[in-house]
């Protein structure tokens, strides 16, 4: 009996201890697979950006700050105060503004609802440029983010532009927050952009004729529903459809001469059928426009009377800034389209662009200099021109290296490469022997602005303890220009 309590006994301490050993591997497994997931880099935030937290507090950065994501997925704000930093929990989905960058930053992982009906998941930062077309994510359950030139409810008792938080109650009602409001509705809304329709109480989501539901992605815990059509309005709209019946019967009387169907002294056949088709274009056209509400969508064709600007990138390189844009102008109402640069030192130029072109490139600018972008229209009805955005955008500073590959007592072969952009018309090699100027010679500057950069030899008398050999002496469009490259090696 002994023997066989002791087997049991073993028997459950090993149970025991595999199960410990399951739920320690289950553990490990389960926190490692959400550990992967955490976005461990740290965003920087520059003075004046602003954003809401989780429970819509608003934000702005007046400080050094920079964003991380913990454990938890949640996003936190980094400050220093005197010699601490802070630490502020912000949300999952942080979205910083600034009004002197022409894109709105989504932190965290989304879910981008196209035109198209198809859906692409998004993380860790997305860069989203605040212009036509409307660009539309789904956040987490109830909650979005519109980013879109133009915002209005239908009613158009709200209007704002740039980006738009939605975060719904469970019974449809709708907080709206951006950096110009912060307000929610009492009624179901619906809520139009440059090209789709949201409705806001349902989560549908209208791109022409199409429509997404929204709750189909990741679900919805909305209880919203929408009230039923009573009797009354039932007979109304059934009266309202029998009188439009008798317009039109009235109209096509007026248009064959108002006396009858046989009655078309008035009008020869050729002149009544060019009647009937300017009437039936007219009736197609204002269709469509209903239907499309001022809407641009890719890929289809259609009555486009349509209009909007969008800046949708800027870039720099050492001494040019190129401007990525569309225009659409169905019905030529911008007069012109321009960018227009600002040195900051009191200098501006102002650049018309082509409405049919998609990129536009300003050169010979100053190196290592920030200037201010302005985008704007002016319309053919108007006098005065309309900024759409203002960018920020600095120039690079040109890159330069030296190198040495072989050093012998009396000589040293040496390679120089510089920025083929920023071609410099002369320049000399120098060797400094423990800060002594020991030996000198020109560089190929043509030669150096390829590929394989300029190989010189240069001979020499003695080494120093340190040695540097330095780029000096370059010109550029006949103008002096210092640069730190060089090379340093110890004998």
């Amino acid at each position: 009996m002994a023997k066989k309590s002791f087997k049991v006994s073993n028997i459950k301490s090993y149970s025991f201890f595999t199960f410990i050993v399951l739920i320690i591997i289950g553990l490990f497994i389960f926190f490692f697979l959400r550990f992967s997931k955490i976005d461990t880099n740290k965003y920087d935030l520059s003075v004046g950006s602003t954003f809401y937290n989780d429970d819509f507090n608003y934000y702005t950065i007046e400080k050094e700050s920079y964003l991380s994501q913990k454990f938890d997925g949640n996003y936190y704000l980094y400050q220093k105060e005197s010699n601490k930093t802070i630490k502020e929990k912000v949300g999952s989905n942080p979205v910083v503004y600034n009004k002197g960058d022409y894109k709105v930053y989504l932190y965290g992982s989304a879910y981008q609802v196209l035109s198209n009906g198809n859906v692409e998941f998004v993380s860790e930062v997305t860069e989203i440029p605040k212009n036509s077309p409307t660009k539309f994510y789904k956040l987490g359950d109830r909650k979005y983010l519109i980013v879109d030139s133009s915002l209005k409810t239908e009613d158009g008792s709200i209007k704002t532009s740039g980006y738009l938080i939605i975060e719904l109650d469970k019974q449809g009602n709708a907080t709206f927050a951006n950096n110009e409001l912060n307000i929610k509705t009492i009624k179901p809304v619906i809520l139009k952009g440059t090209t789709m329709s949201f409705d806001i109480a349902n989560e549908k989501l209208l791109y022409g004729k199409k429509e997404i539901n929204l709750k189909n992605i990741i679900g919805s815990t909305n209880l919203y529903k929408a009230p039923d059509t009573t009797e009354d309005e039932k007979k109304k709209e059934s009266n309202n459809s029998t009188e439009g019946g008798n317009n039109t019967e009235s109209n096509e009387s007026a248009v064959s001469g108002g006396s009858g169907e046989g009655d078309i002294s008035y009008y020869d056949d050729y002149l009544k059928n060019v009647i009937y088709s300017v009437n039936n274009l007219t009736n197609s056209i204002t269709e469509v426009n209903d239907k499309t509400d001022n809407s641009i969508k890719k890929g289809e064709i259609y009555y486009d009377f349509s209009k909007y600007i969008a800046l949708k990138s800027v870039s720099s390189s050492v001494t040019s800034i190129t401007v990525n844009y569309s225009v659409v102008d169905s019905n030529n109402e911008y007069q012109s389209v321009f960018i227009e640069l600002d040195d900051n030192v009191g200098n501006s130029t102002k650049y018309y662009l082509n409405k049919n072109e998609i990129t536009y490139t300003i050169r010979d600018l100053d190196i290592d200099h920030t200037y201010t972008l302005s985008f704007g229209y002016k319309l053919v009805a108007e006098s005065d021109e309309v900024v759409e955005d203002v960018v920020n955008v600095k120039t690079k500073l040109p890159t330069c290296s030296v190198s040495v590959s072989k050093v012998t007592y009396n000589s040293l072969i040496y390679n120089v490469k510089i920025t083929t952009e920023y071609k410099y018309d002369s320049g000399t090699i120098h060797l400094y022997a423990d800060s002594i100027d020991s030996a000198s010679q020109n560089v190929n500057m043509d030669s150096a602005a390829t590929e394989k950069g300029y190989t010189g030899v240069l001979k020499f008398s003695q080494l120093g303890d340190i040695n540097t050999l330095k780029l000096e002496n370059l010109v550029y469009n006949g103008n002096s220009v210092s640069i730190d490259c060089s090379y340093r090696f110890v004998r």
